[in-house]
């Protein structure tokens, strides 16, 4: 992920996290991690096409200021 802040120092640095809806947020974030610095999205574990063939994937991004 990549999001743009224009302001500058820390008002500027943004954070990444889960936005979390009610349909088995446990199940989800067993799966998948974030960072939150990066926005880097990764797998935990294999996923299984079977189980599910797709996963949308909310993510809340915030800045500093």
């Amino acid at each position: 992920l990549n999001v743009t802040d224009l302001d500058e120092g820390p008002n500027g640095d943004v954070e990444y996290s889960f936005k979390i809806s009610n349909n088995s947020p446990g199940k989800f974030t067993k799966l998948f991690s974030l960072d939150p610095r990066s926005g880097e999205i990764r797998t935990k574990a294999p996923l299984d096409y079977e189980e599910s063939s797709a996963y949308e994937i909310a993510v809340r991004a915030r800045d500093k200021g």
